[in-house]
């Protein structure tokens, strides 16, 4: 019965042959989907490994290809080819890039078995697949498959095959070829390969990644790789028996800056010139300062990160030149290699006011400019303080200190929404950015890394701050300098910036951040504590954190001047200590040969409510407004930017508020008339 059945499938796949071969064999030849065949696609991956270099001139990361040389079929043992052909490819030597037998024995072992146990692709066609198309599951891409398998075979000889194929494979851990994989898995030239070794390898080709992370898995396919070289008769019984898959046991050493020399190695395209020699990188990564940003967040994160519900984090250290020291893009670059401080965009929160507030400053207003606190409307949106209550007339420098969010919106309906985003995109913010009421408070997603950037800009005096980390190749360039255009525009308003920034540390919603030392910064929080960001720098290290969930979940009750603030300023107080090139004070223009801006970016307010301030000591003329005096001040003239009101009815902007030429530069003036009470 048994040898019946055998005939009969003998005859059916001998059918299947000769129908392939007068029908199907015309048709592919004549339904080529391709004129040609490039034959230096199927050439193994050459992209060189990055050995990144740190300041201190030591290795950190390894980053890139997993690459080496070709191998040549005569240094490859023969117990390494028969392992890969027992497994993947039984009548390699006998069909010509398409096995109808082993098609049909695979589709008959898949039918017996109830699922798919056995492929029916040839080591030809799994060189093309991986070389030249893609993954595809279409009628289309097996046509191509299969026309250009039939082609490769017509050009190559099938020795030639075997080699491109196993020099181009994929070993996981980013590993292509066989010689790159044996010294990955095993540290052993290939001529080397055990029995074990080679089997345990060929099992990884089936599904790299998987195996790679599902060991047993790996084991008991290597297992089916041995028991199919006795049934191919390439290993005896007796040889087989004591043999037991060889699963490399890798030490990893603990890696830090993982997430620094990710970011350093995206931003390089090494050509792929044919040398597989590791490629030096030198950068401006400061290990000390990396270990103390990875223990600070880990540390305070340890003791208050449950209990508030925060569970991600992410930190940058840069010079105001903008060469990044340290960067933590999460707590675990294990368990994610999501760089938070480079790829996710969160919303910013109240430390986004530093555009608006420079966009202030350009149209001609000082931190000693008096604004008014008061519930404002503008359409259907009407912006609210953290603390829901309104202080009334207040300097500009007050309200920038303690984060008030009605006069945030004020400034920016005054000096325009454009001519925010304008200075935003100055000093180096790429993100989408919409002249909506709420782009004053931070509604708009940016990432840590621009941000930071953006802060590096008022520290240096200079715009824009452009990131950057390589120093040279090979040898560090003493020489080396910031990105082209990097710090092009002198910052005119530096001052009085670093006077806003200053009060917020001192005595604002930075409080927590103080230092021995001259310190400067900005908190933000975004809706429903979603976002906790401090921004800041003292001498020339400045630092960006941010805390959140990458489900975007809420904290609890975590702002930027709560946990953020701790981190920062816990880093910085060691920081300065173990900074060897720390300086105390702020850099002149770091680095940077800056310039006055030639095409003026100053802001023009509304013609409408601005009234030049007198000069005498008298009551100014105020058109209809008055600016509200604390009962502790002496009496004195203050310079208006909004009206207050006796009550607090809500503002709302009117339609004939627009903006007109702005007139020269005055050191304040009032801005009376810019909202009309409902």
């Amino acid at each position: 019965m048994h040898k019946g059945i055998v005939s009969v499938l003998s005859g059916l796949i001998t059918g299947i042959v000769v129908v392939f071969g007068l029908i199907a064999l015309p048709y592919l030849m004549l339904a080529a989907p391709t004129t040609g065949l490039p034959l230096t696609a199927l050439e193994p991956p050459s992209e060189r490994t990055l050995v990144l270099y740190g300041s201190d001139g030591k290795a950190f990361a390894e980053r890139g290809g997993c690459v080496d040389e070709p191998v040549s079929l005569d240094e490859v043992p023969h117990h390494v080819v028969d392992a890969l052909l027992s497994m993947e490819d039984q009548r390699f030597y006998y069909h010509l890039g398409i096995d109808p037998i082993g098609v049909a024995r695979a589709v008959l072992e898949n039918r017996a078995a109830g699922r798919v146990v056995q492929g029916g692709s040839t080591i030809t066609q799994q060189l093309i697949k991986n070389s030249l198309l893609t993954r595809d599951r279409t009628m289309d891409r097996k046509k191509k498959e299969a026309w250009l398998s039939l082609a490769l075979e017509l050009r190559l000889s099938k020795k030639e095959i075997l080699e491109r194929y196993l020099s181009s494979a994929y070993f996981g851990e980013g590993c292509y070829g066989l010689r790159a994989a044996a010294k990955e898995y095993y540290d052993v030239p290939v001529s080397e390969l055990s029995v074990p070794q080679a089997a345990y390898l060929v099992a990884l080709l089936k599904s790299p990644t998987y195996f790679v992370e599902n060991p047993k898995a790996a084991e008991k396919r290597a297992t089916a790789v041995l028991n199919a070289m006795v049934q191919t008769g390439k290993l005896s019984e007796s040889r087989r028996e004591p043999l037991e898959p060889a699963v490399p046991h890798r030490v990893r050493r603990g890696e830090r800056g993982s997430y620094y020399a990710d970011w350093v190695a995206e931003t390089l395209r090494v050509p792929r010139t044919g040398d597989y020699s590791p490629l030096p990188v030198q950068t401006t990564y400061n290990p000390a300062l990396q270990r103390l940003a990875e223990e600070t967040v880990e540390t305070v994160l340890s003791e208050q990160g449950e209990k508030r519900d925060v569970g991600q984090a992410a930190m940058i250290v840069m010079r105001p030149d903008g060469r990044v020291l340290a960067m933590v893009g999460g707590r675990s670059h294990a368990a994610s290699q999501f760089n938070r401080a480079v790829q996710a965009r969160r919303q910013p929160g109240s430390s986004f006011k530093l555009f608006v507030y420079l966009a202030a400053l350009r149209g001609g207003l000082k931190p000693s400019s008096t604004v008014v606190d008061r519930p404002i409307s503008i359409g259907n949106y009407q912006p609210e303080n953290f603390a829901h209550r309104y202080r009334g007339a207040m300097s500009m420098r007050r309200a920038f200190s303690s984060s008030i969010n009605t006069v945030a919106v004020q400034l920016s309906e005054a000096v325009g929404r454009e001519p925010v985003i304008d200075v935003a995109r100055d000093l180096g913010i790429t993100t989408p950015l919409k002249p909506q009421p709420s782009l004053a408070l931070g509604a708009f997603e940016v990432n840590l890394l621009e941000l930071t950037s953006a802060y590096a800009a008022v520290a240096a005096g200079a715009y824009p701050v452009k990131p950057w980390a390589i120093t040279g190749f090979e040898h560090q360039d003493e020489y080396s300098e910031p990105p082209r255009k990097a710090g092009k525009w002198l910052l005119e308003e530096q001052e009085d910036m670093l006077t806003l920034l200053n009060g917020t540390v001192d005595h604002g919603t930075g409080r927590r951040a103080r230092l021995p030392i001259h310190a400067y910064g900005k908190t933000g929080t975004s809706s429903d504590y979603r976002d906790a960001w401090f921004i800041g720098f003292a001498g020339n290290l400045v630092v960006g954190v941010w805390l959140g969930n990458d489900d975007f979940s809420p904290m609890k009750r975590v702002t930027g001047g709560s946990l953020p603030a701790e981190i920062w300023v816990r880093f910085m107080r060691k920081a300065i200590e173990r900074d060897e090139g720390f300086e105390r004070k702020l850099p002149q223009i770091a680095a940077f040969s800056a310039s006055p801006r030639e095409d003026a970016r100053e802001v023009e307010l509304a013609s409408s409510v601005i009234t030049p301030t007198t000069t005498s000591r008298s009551k100014p003329q105020r058109q209809g407004i008055e600016v509200r005096r604390s009962a502790r001040a002496t009496p004195q003239r203050r310079r208006g930017l909004f009206a207050s009101s006796r009550d607090n009815s809500p503002y709302t902007l009117g339609p004939s508020d627009k903006l007109a030429d702005r007139p020269k530069k005055q050191g304040g003036g009032f801005l009376g008339g810019l909202f009309k009470r409902k």
